[in-house]
Parts: structure tokens; sequence; C-alpha cells
């Protein structure tokens, strides 16, 4: 059974013929106990510092997993949204540049800005924007998938400096108990009834 603060500030000892300074064995029980206690609480701190650490990756995880896969990148809503708006622009300009041919009717003077404009322009400027906004996408993925790899070096940290302070909570446990039963005649401690 693990003892805990409380137990080791309530433990009596009998006076003997042979015993104890009971004020050193007193004081030495509340070093004791405000260690054990102040362990604990960095325990809880740990374990709570886990959780939600654990539910960060799991939140991440699950963001990640719920994301549609599009050759392997991702485009967020807003992008979606102004490619539509930019292949609808480049229609139009397509059929306004048609019309213009249709017509065979070309401005005399270069003051019109579709003139210089070509099918072939808006295309290629259209392709850049794609590529940029696949390459944001990309970007944004790479982005969470290293913060997700780093929260969970952090759980692993946080787990190993858990086991390190379990192992000093029970060393120190062991150390002051066997303090306490080499300076105790017979190897008893005495409760008192």
């Amino acid at each position: 059974m693990r003892l805990s603060y409380l137990d080791i500030l309530e433990q009596c000892f009998h006076d003997k013929f042979r015993g104890y300074n009971k004020q050193e064995v007193d004081t030495f029980l509340h070093l004791v106990a405000d260690d054990f206690k102040s362990m604990t609480a960095e325990i809880k701190d740990k374990e709570k510092l886990i959780v939600e650490k654990d539910d960060a990756i799991k939140e991440l995880q699950a963001d990640l997993e719920s994301r549609p896969l599009e050759n392997d990148s991702t485009l967020p809503p807003e992008t979606e949204e102004e490619l539509a708006d930019l292949r609808k622009q480049v229609e139009e300009k397509d059929l306004l540049i048609k019309e213009m041919q249709d017509a065979k009717s070309p401005p005399e003077n270069g003051d019109n800005p579709f003139s210089q404009l070509t099918p072939e322009m808006l295309k290629q400027k259209a392709k850049k924007i794609i590529n940029a906004a696949k390459d944001q996408a990309e970007q944004h993925r790479q982005d969470a998938t290293q913060e997700m790899e780093l929260l969970m070096k952090d759980v692993e940290k946080l787990k190993d400096q858990k086991k390190t302070l379990m192992a000093n909570i029970k060393s120190t446990a062991i150390e002051h108990l066997n303090k306490f039963k080499a300076g105790a005649p017979n190897g008893g401690s005495g409760n008192a009834d």
C-alpha cells in the first residue's frame, strides 16, 4: 500500500528509554510529507499536460483524416471558390476575344486593354494561380503534419518525465523508510494506539 502525505504526517511514535528526540522525528516527517505532497502535485500537473497533448494530437489527426485528398494535396474552400471565379473570368475573356475576332474589326489604336491579352496568356496566368494555390495547400498540410509530430514528441517527453518522477518518488520513499528503519531499535517503528 502506498503512503500518502497524510499517512506520513499522522505517524506517531512511542517514547522509549533509548528513543529518538520527538521534535526531530516530527520535523523529519514534515519534510518527507512536504516532499511527497509536492511530487504528487507535480505528477498530477504532468498527467494533465499529457492529456491535453493527447487531445491536441487526436484533434489534429481527425482534422488531417477528415480532409479529402486530391492528388496528394488539398485546397481550402476559399481557394476552390477563387479558382472557380478565375475560371469563369477566363471563359468570359475568351468569349470577348472570340467576339472581337469574329467581328474582324480590330481597334485602330492599342488603347483597348483586351488587345494585349491572348487566350494563352490568360490560361498561363490561371495555371500560375492554380499552382500557387496548390503549393499553399501543400505547405499547410506539411505544417500540420510537422506540428502533429512535434506534439507527439512532447507527449513522449512528458511520459518519460513522469516515469522519472515516479522513480524518484519511489526511491525517495524507500530511502526515507530505510533511514527510519535503520534508526529505530530492532528495526521497528511504533504507532500510537
